[in-house]
């Protein structure tokens, strides 16, 4: 066996112990802190920070104090619950968002006085919340949970919060809950519940750079009075709390000494909602820091005595400035006591090692030098080889993720319309009911309006993701080219006179009915009109249609003008690039994704067509869309079918519970009769017992046994006796045209809206396809009259 060098044995046993000491430091450094014999001096570094990054309040929340006026003015505590109910009613009167109270309601009461704030919270549906209070009583096994909560005839009615304000062991609040356990689940703690934030049983440090003195406050006598200034409630929460001494809702803080419990709340509300919920980076990554703490400053001979010292005062400046700036860049709070007391421990050592050092100095200092300079060598080419690989890693995940989008975003749009035309549908429902109260009239038309701009945005979004990734498709047919015309206009003429704009529309030299994809075709007319009408301030917005006879054949000519402020020439190519407008200070006032002119060149182009534009600064500019004009003519013969869909019996063939909800109310006032079944198997039973008009079915449906819906639709078609087949079709459009052939009179490309499905269906009464002898239908009965489209170029 080959012996130890004694100059190796001697390097091992010094590593040895520097580990042991690093180990030791941090073990020290850990207990101390453990023990919270470190509170002392992170309070007062914390309260140095707090002052250092002291900002305002937010100006959006309001205190209302029961200060010791409001108690002499009442005549003494408690008050009867409909005093209260009148401060609630003046407060949500003025425009309060919510009101909070942060007042026990849990002991019985006059029923008179009950009654009374029951009705102040009935009349205000969620914007009154009620305070509840959770805690551990007893020991051991006879320890269990009290809730205190409002009485119920209140609890029912309001929105519940939880006002706990944990304490630490020291006495002092520096910690907030987002929400508590209870019995019934996770109650959000009062500050979540104003910001309408998901409950947890996380915790976050209260911000306390915050002016609670600054905070906006009314007292709650003037607020009973009605004697105070609505612009302090307005657009605000507001929350209703003690500050007199004599209810002793009172609290030690870290920084501004003792504070009332409602300020408490405010403060956490404050933190919230300016993102400056702190987090503390926990005792782990603390112990941590106290070993690399120590682990640097360790005693090293090649650097020398002079070296050590600055090391430690770099440490020391990173200690106090670093938990300063790391608290001023992000909601992160870092306490330094552990590391002061590893650094201190490691200057100790290093005083100790060094009178070592300078005896032994001379005979080591060049083997110290040679190591020393070895490690950084091997640590450099280790960190080298490790950034290579890492960096080849996300290099991969990088283009994974690219791919990923465009292949996200190109195959989920049946996804995520579905849920959107849901909540569009259910809203469009719950406007048309006249007995709705006003007041929730307009934040359920705020929710539609929301979902409408949502559902422009996504659909926007996944035109550019399937026009990246060639999948965007045009599915010509017969329709109304007038009547879009109209609609259009229509859509839009309430939003030009809102802006006091004329909107002017000529379509006479236009054809009436024409062979053209009508959703496509909508989508460029109502981006460009959108932005017509953004950016013109005065004057007018015209629509024209017209026919040019070239040499490449007939087209037709869509043209939309404005009186606006014009686009620079060297910017006119440019606006048509995605997520783009024009940059200037005139326009940098106007919002919008930049997508609308990029989607519609794109259509244009697909549909045959081109989009042009003509421009000039300050005078307006003008929009020419240019599509192959293909006509269809009607002829009309006699039918036995229904004149319109408000005259049809539709029987909706749906399996999904909430698309069925939508079209259901969608349907029910627009046609004589609407069946709803969920498979074809109980369309088949409803047709033999009563038949229908209108044969609605989700392309879903159709897909059952492992048969494709080309051949169910092909093999359901001859037995629906003369009813009129659409189907709502999610698929590829190629895949629509196939089922056209297999007897579909019209098949609806999802997604689409519950109004513009309407509309669509309309048409099924008004256009049909060419004889139902003819093969594209070869299972309908070709003696049944029907009115026909003949198609061809003008």
């Amino acid at each position: 066996m080959t012996a130890i060098a004694p100059e190796h044995r001697a390097d091992f046993t010094a590593r040895v112990r520097s580990a042991a000491a690093v180990l030791l430091i941090t073990a020290c450094a850990a207990l101390v802190y453990g023990l919270g014999v470190l509170h002392p001096i992170d309070d007062a570094l914390s309260q140095w920070r707090f002052r250092l990054l002291e900002r305002p309040p937010s100006a959006t929340l309001t205190v209302v104090e029961i200060d010791a006026e409001s108690l002499r003015a009442a005549g003494g505590w408690p008050w009867g619950r409909d005093r209260f109910a009148r401060v609630i009613d003046n407060l949500n009167g003025a425009g309060a968002k919510v009101v909070g109270l942060d007042v026990d309601f849990s002991a019985p009461s006059t029923t008179i006085a009950d009654d009374a704030l029951a009705a102040s919270i009935r009349r205000w549906p969620g914007q009154v919340v009620l305070p509840t209070f959770d805690q551990q009583v007893g020991r051991g096994a006879d320890r269990r949970q009290i809730s205190t909560r409002p009485i119920e005839a209140l609890a029912k009615e309001a929105v519940l919060a939880s006002v706990n304000v944990p304490m630490d062991s020291d006495g002092r609040v520096r910690r907030y809950r987002h929400g508590f356990d209870t019995a019934a689940g996770v109650r959000p703690s009062m500050a979540a519940t104003l910001l309408g934030r998901p409950p947890s049983v996380s915790d976050f440090l209260i911000d306390y750079g915050v002016d609670a003195a600054a905070i906006d406050r009314i007292s709650f006598q003037d607020a009973y009075s009605g004697k105070f200034d609505p612009a302090l409630v307005r657009d605000r929460h507001v929350l209703i709390g003690s500050t007199a001494v004599e209810l002793g809702d009172q609290f030690a803080t870290p920084k501004r000494g003792v504070l009332q419990g409602v300020y408490i709340h405010a403060l956490a509300y404050e933190s919230l909602r300016a993102g400056r919920a702190l987090q503390s980076l926990g005792v782990p990554f603390l112990i941590a820091c106290s070993a690399l703490v120590a682990l640097f400053l360790r005693p090293r001979t090649a650097s020398g005595y002079a070296g050590s010292l600055r090391r430690h005062l770099l440490v020391g400046t990173a200690s106090v400035g670093l938990p300063v700036a790391l608290q001023a860049w992000m909601p992160i709070s870092l306490d330094a006591g552990p590391v002061f007391v590893a650094q201190g421990l490691s200057l100790i050592w290093l005083v100790r090692n060094e009178l070592q050092r300078r005896a032994q100095a001379v005979v080591q200092a060049r083997e110290a030098h040679l190591v020393q300079l070895a490690d950084h060598m091997r640590e450099s080419r280790d960190n080298i080889s490790v950034a290579h690989d890492k960096l080849a890693v996300a290099n991969v995940a990088l283009d994974r993720a690219l791919k990923a989008r465009t292949d996200f975003l190109a195959m989920t749009s049946h996804e995520i319309r579905t849920p959107l035309n849901g909540v569009m549908g259910m809203t469009q429902v719950i406007l048309a009911d006249q007995t709705l109260p006003d007041g929730l009239r307009e934040k359920v038309r705020l929710v539609h309006a929301s979902g409408e701009t949502m559902a422009a945005l996504v659909d926007d979004l996944l035109d550019v993701a399937k026009m990246e990734s060639g999948t965007i498709s045009i599915v010509k047919a017969p329709m109304d080219f007038r009547r879009l015309f109209d609609e259009t206009l229509a859509v839009w003429s309430d939003k030009a006179q809102v802006k006091g704009l004329s909107l002017t529309g000529d379509r006479a030299a236009a054809p009436a009915l024409i062979e053209e994809d009508a959703g496509r075709l909508r989508q460029i007319l109502f981006n460009l009109l959108a932005n017509a009408i953004k950016f013109t301030e005065a004057g007018e917005v015209s629509l024209s249609a017209s026919v040019d006879n070239g040499p490449l054949g007939d087209q037709l000519v869509l043209t939309i003008a404005d009186t606006g402020i014009g686009i620079a020439p060297d910017e006119l190519e440019r606006i048509f690039e995605p997520f783009t407008q024009v940059d200037d200070s005139r326009t940098r006032k106007y919002e919008g994704t930049g997508l609308g002119l990029a989607i519609s060149r794109r259509l244009a182009v697909a549909m045959g067509g081109e989009l042009s534009v003509d421009s000039q600064l300050g005078v307006g500019s003008r929009f020419a869309i240019k599509l192959p004009l293909r006509a269809a003519v009607a002829t009309s013969e006699t039918t036995a079918q229904p004149a319109s869909l408000a005259a049809a019996s539709v029987l909706l063939v749906e399996s999904n519970p909430l698309a069925r909800g939508v079209l259901r109310a969608a349907l029910s006032d627009q046609v004589a009769a609407l069946e709803i079944v969920e498979s074809t198997a109980q369309a088949r039973e409803a047709i033999a017992l009563r038949g229908c008009d209108l044969l609605l079915v989700e392309g879903k449906a159709l897909s059952v046994f492992e048969r494709s819906a080309i051949e169910v639709l092909d093999e359901f078609a001859g037995t629906v006796r003369g009813a009129k087949i659409v189907v709502l079709w999610g698929g590829e459009a190629a895949e629509g045209l196939r089922l056209q052939e297999a007897g579909a009179d019209l098949v609806v490309q999802k997604p689409i809206a519950a109004s513009g499905l309407v509309e669509r269906l309309k048409t099924v009464f008004t256009f049909h396809d060419l004889d139902e002898a003819s093969p594209a239908h070869p299972r309908r009965n070709a003696q049944q009259p029907a009115t026909r489209l003949k198609v061809g170029a003008l």
